[in-house]
């Protein structure tokens, strides 16, 4: 496979991933049992996805900060799962961004090169290890449990909640915490994938191919990992359908 195809195949599903783990967080927010304190950062990420298409990478790194400030600030969400999400779109960013550049043959030298790569690389790192810290604290607990656990953020009291039925708004919270174990596998799982492109653009194969490697032990049918694993070893990638690229599995399986 050519150099160029190679590229094109990379951008291509590493905006897919993105779009697929963005979806979820715009899917969530059509109810209006939302937790209105976390409310502007989903309406945000629908705003976050037209800058990112239009190619206005400074502006969508922008609202992604803006994002996780939201999150960090708001309490009961400091660490939770969506900064892991928000974190890998940032790395996702400073990837499409660079392959961008590289399709359209825009002058960038190896030191610009490098610092993308290095960006991209602490968000994956950063991303992934706010999954697996959310999933040591999370990752087990009953829907009751959960409940439990997340009872003291959401007070009746509080101003944010007023005209709201507190009670669906914690079980909007406890199903999205639910949901979030059954996915975050999935997007350790994309994140992983993303450090093995940025392992293949830093010439250090074996590291990733074990990062395409664990991607694909975490979830069988990231086809953006096998896809790329088998360009690494310079085997054929499978042929499949656009809407089957487009759209994998919703869930890895429980």
């Amino acid at each position: 496979m050519q150099s160029g195809t190679k590229k094109v195949l990379a951008i291509t599903l590493t905006i897919t991933a993105t779009i697929f783990i963005g979806s979820y967080l715009y899917y969530e927010s059509i109810n209006s049992a939302e937790d209105p304190r976390i409310m502007p950062a989903k309406t945000l990420f629908l705003e976050y996805d037209k800058e990112l298409e239009s190619d206005e990478y400074v502006e969508a790194l922008r609202m992604l900060d803006t994002m996780l400030d939201i999150y960090r600030n708001t309490p009961g969400y400091e660490s939770s799962y969506e900064l892991g999400v928000l974190l890998n779109n940032k790395a996702t960013v400073y990837l499409v961004e660079l392959e961008t550049a590289l399709l359209t043959e825009k002058d960038i030298d190896q030191a610009a090169m490098n610092k993308y790569l290095q960006s991209a690389a602490d968000y994956t790192r950063q991303a992934i290890d706010n999954y697996e810290k959310w999933l040591t604290d999370m990752g087990n607990l009953s829907k009751e449990q959960i409940e439990t656990r997340i009872a003291p953020f959401f007070k009746p009291d509080d101003p944010a909640f007023a005209g709201m039925k507190i009670s669906k708004v914690v079980k909007k919270r406890v199903d999205s915490i639910v949901d979030a174990q059954i996915e975050t596998p999935r997007r350790i799982s994309v994140s992983l994938t993303n450090l093995g492109m940025i392992n293949r653009y830093r010439g250090e194969l074996e590291e990733a191919r074990h990062n395409y490697e664990k991607a694909i032990a975490l979830w069988d049918r990231n086809y953006t990992a096998q896809d790329n694993l088998n360009i690494l070893l310079n085997q054929p990638v499978q042929k499949r359908s656009f809407l089957t690229r487009l759209f994998p599995p919703e869930r890895v399986d429980e």
